[in-house]
């Protein structure tokens, strides 16, 4: 099992000495660093704890013009080591790294009380009060405290036993899930084997072989070959520092801030949603430092009327996140500490400060089902809600959220229509919904069977794409619940209503059009037999299909709906094969009528059209 020991506390309390009295390992890396004895940037060892096995160890710098590096390499720490001199006791760099590792929530402390061989008795009791007063009220209060001095040896030992008691006391974490990710604090190449990535496992495991994205970015890369602590392995779990030799994509794009993860895992963002700790006053629209993962962003953040302890921050360049990261804000200029925080909604929709729908979407963190959480969602929004929307309330992106769907829709608990998605409930309201609006037009319009898609979407409040609208309409009229033709929708129990002398002249086009049989009479031919204007019979051609007594075939060709019932009786007498010139002879037209009468009857799956012939389709 994988655990990490972050060291925290002010410039020159005896961090690095402290890590490489214990471990035997030099955590400071950059010339720099050694010329000027100090930690500048984060520095790596390990332990080997009995009952554990390896420990990883992040060493931060303690200078505050470091302090965004000390906040790379503070995320995800499970054990911090806060070192305090004995000589000086609680400095300002003390305090600020103690409120970063409570809002990261850092699992456990141990408090080394270093340089105790520059300090008397009374100095080191006086150390020992200021830390307790430090820690008072906190997570941490009562934590262990052991003096040391690292540079003679002294408390070492004991040091190493109280962190191996501790640590053997956390919680196992997870290291089973396949969502890993990886904040990337280094970037470097090895001759003959390429890129490699540096830091510290977030979450799940990583195996030689996945594939990962690199976000912010985007590109594809496998993992080629995988070290932790120096060593060849075959995987890495969540609380190792990992070195991942990846290939894919070049260093010149990779950087610090960065994050691999398997795909899906997290978002590239520039808006996120966030549960907020405040430990300064945060006015609304300030200028921040967001510092997420191991990276340090610039943005602004917002808060909101409605949700007291809910925030947003924007970024001004992308950032890869997922729900549940933990982050701390700071004050842009001068960079002083904000707050910590939660991020509930990794990919988020901007929003006002007045809205009053952000506490509902900002959920905590359930331990239901994806499912159940969805279906949660999906009963909050009567018209539907768009997959975006339950990304952006359960803060999980498409992908995550795929399985899911798919489980939902092969259940029939929600019902999807091209990105919106109903309950079966709610889809059976809505389809009352639009039915009251076409009996509604209806009412008020006599004499127009079909009412265009958007005035009856309008008036039953339905405001979806062209997209979901159309699959919606699609399953509405496959269930017979409405009637389309064309761009036009009709309620299926709506018959127009024909004035008198409208329905006399309906009965004698009928009549006429009947003696014609299969071939069927143009305008001007009907208006010379029915004796009535060819405006006249085009306009009753409308009416009749609108009444279901006349079916149009193509544009100016039009069959009384008796006349089409006896031709589908011929078409299935000369089944189950047959050709357009048999179909032809057998009702005495000609390929002018024969034709276009077979593609209506492919269309309404009365045939079926193989090769040059027609099979007929059992009812």
């Amino acid at each position: 099992m994988a655990y990490l020991i972050g060291t925290a506390g002010h410039v020159d309390h005896g961090k690095t000495t402290l890590i490489a009295a214990l471990t035997g390992i030099d955590p400071d890396r950059l010339p720099e660093e050694k010329a000027r004895g100090m930690t500048i940037d984060l520095g790596f060892a390990y332990v080997d704890v009995e009952g554990v096995g390896r420990v990883s160890i992040v060493d931060v710098p303690g200078h505050e013009r470091f302090i965004k590096n000390m906040l790379a390499g503070a995320s995800g720490v499970d054990v911090a080591l806060l070192c305090v001199a004995a000589d000086e006791g609680v400095m300002p760099q003390t305090r600020e790294h103690f409120l970063i590792l409570r809002l990261l929530e850092a699992k456990r402390m141990v408090v080394a009380l270093t340089k105790c061989d520059l300090a008397d008795r009374e100095m080191i009791e006086y150390a020992k009060l200021d830390v307790a007063a430090l820690l008072e009220g906190s997570p941490y209060e009562g934590c262990p405290n052991v003096e040391v001095a690292a540079s003679k040896g002294v408390g070492v030992d004991e040091l190493k036993n109280v962190l191996g008691e501790v640590i053997r006391a956390l919680p196992p974490r997870d290291t089973t899930g396949k969502d890993w990710f990886l904040p990337i604090d280094r970037v470097f190449t090895i001759v003959g084997h390429g890129t490699v990535v540096t830091g510290t496992l977030a979450r799940g495991a990583v195996h030689v072989g996945d594939e990962a994205e690199l976000l912010p970015g985007g590109d594809r890369v496998r993992v080629r070959s995988i070290q932790t602590h120096g060593s060849a392995s075959d995987h890495a779990e969540a609380g190792q520092r990992t070195a991942l030799n990846i290939v894919g994509t070049k260093k010149e794009l990779l950087h610090r801030g960065q994050a691999l993860c398997a795909p899906g895992t997290l978002e590239e963002t520039t808006c996120i949603n966030i549960r907020l700790v405040e430990v300064a006053e945060i006015e609304h629209g300030e200028r921040v430092r967001a510092h997420i993962g191991s990276g340090e962003f610039i943005g602004k953040v917002f808060l909101f009327d409605n949700a007291r302890g809910i925030a947003q921050v924007r970024l001004e360049s992308p950032a890869a996140c997922g729900k549940g990261q933990r982050l701390v804000l700071r004050r842009y200029s001068p960079p002083d500490l904000l707050a910590g925080g939660e991020v509930v909604t990794p990919s988020a929709k901007p929003r006002r400060k007045s809205d009053s729908k952000i506490a509902e979407i900002v959920q905590p963190t359930s331990d239901e089902p994806i499912a159940e959480r969805i279906l949660r969602v999906l009963s909050s929004k009567p018209s539907g809600t768009k997959t975006e929307e339950v990304c952006e309330a359960l803060g999980m992106n498409a992908n995550a959220l795929g399985d899911a769907f798919e489980d939902l829709k092969k259940s029939e608990r929600a019902l999807g229509f091209a990105g919106v998605w109903l309950t079966p409930e709610q889809f059976d309201s809505l389809a009352e919904r639009i039915r009251s609006a076409l009996a509604k037009l209806h009412e008020a319009n006599p004499r127009s069977s079909y009412h265009p898609k958007a005035t009856v979407l309008q008036e039953a409040g339905v405001d979806w794409d062209p997209k979901p609208v159309d699959r919606l309409i699609s399953r509405l009229a496959e269930e017979r619940r409405v009637l389309v033709q064309g761009s036009g929708m009709r309620h299926p129990d709506f018959a127009i209503r024909l004035t008198d002398k409208q329905q006399e002249l309906l009965s004698r086009v009928l009549e006429v059009m009947e003696k014609f049989g299969a071939v069927a009479p143009d305008a001007k031919e009907l208006a010379g037999e029915a004796g009535a204007p060819p405006q006249a019979i085009e306009e009753i051609w409308r009416l009749g299909v609108e009444t279901g007594q006349i079916v149009r075939v193509e544009e100016g060709m039009y069959y009384s709906r008796r006349t089409i019932e006896e031709l589908e009786t011929t078409v299935r007498q000369l089944g189950p094969r047959f050709t357009v010139a048999q179909f032809r002879d057998a009702t005495g037209s000609s390929r002018k009528f024969a034709l276009p009468l077979l593609q209506y009857f492919d269309e309404a799956k009365v045939t079926r059209r193989v090769g040059e012939e027609r099979v007929v389709v059992e009812p």
